[in-house]
């Protein structure tokens, strides 16, 4: 049997061993899940910037997992430092036909969800980025594709799932949460913008994909499950939270300064500073009046925006 295109799946990982759901780390679930997998021709790699925990030793139970150690320079480096380190990894070590970004917090599905993405890629030659349903844990869905504008956002959050979402349709971009890109494609667009922290650095590269003159496509016969923030802004640990609140809301402001004029930054900005003082965030449900509330310790969230505001101009004008 002819192999199918080779694609290397590249997870970044900062302490997952760490974070549990149900009695187990959430690394070790979704190597177990990526296990089901009905695809002939691939190497998942775990690129690990620096973790304190156990995660090498979980890893070394998946005799097919490669662990990559990487360590960044000064600050520790953001999710865009670790994606670009598993590119240049997987490109100079195994030359794929593909890569394919996939998060720790994912848990597969559907047993040919790869073999799908690669099949339609194929098929499509101008296709730069390509990606899938994304659902909670519920079943409710996260991601559909994105509208990108000045404020991204994701199609269908929160939406109870009927199969509104289930064709092939043409799109503003998909999520680095799992995404499939091609060889060829990286070459030309190049790597993530490493300015970005956590967070926009996705919705950026798809600006730049277009830009590049390819089409993205979000794929909706196929779903993952994927927690969203699991190891991060939903994390057990509050110090992981506010580190997690500060970094977004620099990559988010960062974000308008380059990729906007004066009144798409005042908006993103009023945004931001909108986002000190209130939350939409509800997982697993649509976002709307209902689910906006008062975040806790204000005083604290308005500083940290503002001191990311201010940092994200000067990492513009750098």
């Amino acid at each position: 049997m002819k192999n199918s295109p080779f694609v290397a799946v590249v997870i970044p990982n900062y302490n997952a061993a760490s974070t549990m759901y149900k009695g187990k780390p959430i690394l070790q679930l979704c190597l177990e899940s990526l296990r089901k997998t009905d695809y002939n021709n691939y190497k998942v790699l775990i690129i690990d910037n620096s973790s304190t925990d156990n995660s090498k030793e979980i890893v070394r139970k998946f005799n097919e997992v490669e662990f990559v150690r990487f360590k960044s320079k000064g600050d520790g480096g953001g999710i865009p430092k670790t994606n670009n380190y598993g590119y240049k990894y997987a490109l100079r070590k195994y030359n794929p036909d593909y890569i394919m970004m996939y998060n720790t917090d994912m848990l597969v599905k559907d047993r040919e969800w790869m073999k799908k993405l690669v099949a339609f890629a194929e098929v499509h030659k101008d296709a730069g980025l390509v990606g899938c349903k994304l659902l909670y844990p519920t079943g409710r869905i996260q991601h559909a594709g994105m509208i990108i504008d000045s404020m991204p956002r994701n199609r269908g959050r929160g939406e109870i799932d009927k199969g509104q979402y289930d064709g092939i349709e043409e799109v503003d971009g998909v999520t680095a949460a799992l995404w499939l890109i091609k060889k060829s494609v990286i070459k030309d667009v190049g790597f993530f913008d490493e300015r970005f922290y956590s967070g926009f650095d996705d919705t950026d590269y798809c600006i730049r994909v277009k830009r590049a003159g390819y089409r993205i496509f979000y794929y909706g016969k196929t779903s993952i499950i994927h927690f969203e923030g699991f190891t991060s802004a939903n994390s057990a640990d509050p110090k992981i939270r506010d580190r997690s609140f500060y970094n977004y809301q620099l990559s988010y402001a960062y974000y308008a300064f380059k990729n906007f004029g004066i009144l798409g930054r005042a908006k993103m900005l009023a945004m931001a500073l909108a986002r000190a003082f209130i939350s939409a965030e509800d997982k697993d449900r649509q976002r709307g009046i209902a689910s906006i509330r008062l975040r806790d310790r204000i005083p604290w969230r308005l500083s940290a925006t503002l001191g990311a505001i201010v940092k994200s101009y000067s990492i513009y004008k750098m």
